[in-house]
């Protein structure tokens, strides 16, 4: 598909070469990202704050924005404290960081997302690869490593597949009272649990050994990072943190307006609510079309229709009709190649319902290329 150069946008469109089209990638999920109220609250703050502190928090960085905010994640996570970072691949670097210096080795899915791995490795910690979602095996690699100090980081909704981690499972494979179990919950935060609380809360786990991170990026449709967990634990990224404690934090206009999607979900659950309405129509329409889908508690819709040669041609016929359905390679998917379709809370049923349309006469289409492809293979 390659980079696309997108010119204005919408919570539902996207601009390309002055064209308006139909949207279903990103990850914004709940729209907050075009809503006014968060508009306003970051033109407000300009005035106020500037466009950047210039320096670190822990010189002459902080404001009350930045600290306001951290209190009302950690409330809204169950989590006793939170720490923003400037992004959410160095809330995991961060917390890497401070994790390095009481555990020894990590266990990871072996699709989590690349920042997990580069994170955790740059820290110096031993990585171990668990297979895909099975707490099973990450239990069976806690017994023998339980000796050094381990700790277990997975994705809690993985980008590529949208599959879900176990958290429950995984945190019952730790020893004990011992270790740690960190959610890297960029996709699960404002779409999964009550009210959107991620998804530890979707499993119900709250344990003093858990430390979630996440963006600001994509369900709250703001930017930034955050690790929220124990007391303990954020001090200890406060002081061992290089990469928190040398960077220039989130600009206090982002800040105050996450602040403001922040209250908006907490006092309007019914976002998530639409949310998955229009997951369920979307993921009813698709397997319409004899579309086979993975996992369907998510707003990640990832599939294939045959060889790459059709998806191309679907991908194609879709754009002509005004659609964006992004046709990507990114590591973790069913294949290589594949559609990766993302709906979000303000798409209207008339829009999923156009997709679903458009979707099926490329379907119709392109049925002939798979078998003149393979006979032309034989």
């Amino acid at each position: 598909m390659g980079r696309i150069p997108i010119e204005a946008s919408t919570a539902t469109t996207v601009r390309v070469d002055g064209r308006d089209l139909l949207f279903f990638g990103g990850n914004n999920y709940l729209g907050l990202a075009h809503h006014p109220e968060v508009h306003a609250a970051l033109c407000a703050s300009v005035g106020e704050l500037g466009l950047t502190t210039t320096s670190s928090r822990e010189t002459t960085g902080n404001t009350t924005a930045h600290e306001a905010l951290e209190g009302e994640l950690a409330a809204f996570l169950g989590a006793e404290s939170a720490i923003l970072t400037a992004e959410g691949y160095t809330a995991n670097l961060a917390l890497a960081q401070s994790l390095a210096t009481d555990h020894r080795v990590a266990l990871i899915d072996e699709k989590s997302h690349r920042s997990v791995l580069n994170s955790v490795s740059a820290a110096g910690l031993e990585v171990v690869k668990y297979r895909h979602v099975s707490a099973t095996h990450a239990a069976e690699l806690v017994t023998r490593h339980a000796a050094k100090g381990v700790l277990i980081f997975t994705d809690g909704v993985f980008a590529a597949d949208g599959a879900i981690a176990p958290a429950r499972e995984l945190l019952g494979a730790l020893p004990p009272g011992a270790g740690t179990l960190v959610i890297d919950d960029c996709h699960g935060f404002c779409v999964l649990g009550d009210g959107g609380r991620g998804t530890a809360s979707m499993f119900g786990v709250r344990d003093p050994r858990l430390v979630i991170t996440t963006t600001l990026a994509k369900g709250l449709g703001c930017y930034g990072g955050c690790i929220a967990g124990s007391a303990a634990r954020v001090a200890s990224v406060c002081e061992h943190a290089g990469v928190y404690r040398g960077s220039t934090p989130v600009p206090p206009p982002i800040a105050q307006a996450a602040r403001v999607a922040l209250a908006l979900l907490t006092r309007t659950p019914g976002m998530v609510t639409r949310l998955f309405e229009n997951v369920w129509r979307a993921r009813a329409g698709l397997t319409s079309l004899k579309i086979e889908l993975g996992v369907d508690e998510h707003p990640i819709l990832t599939f294939t229709v045959g060889s790459v040669a059709r998806m191309d041609r679907v991908y194609a016929r879709l754009w002509e009709a005004g659609i964006l359905a992004p046709l990507i390679e990114y590591p973790g998917g069913p294949t290589e190649r594949y559609f990766r379709l993302s709906v979000n809370a303000m798409h209207t049923a008339g829009q999923i319902d156009r997709l679903i349309k458009e979707f099926g006469v490329a379907m119709r289409e392109t049925a002939g290329l798979v078998e003149r492809v393979s006979t032309a293979a034989r």
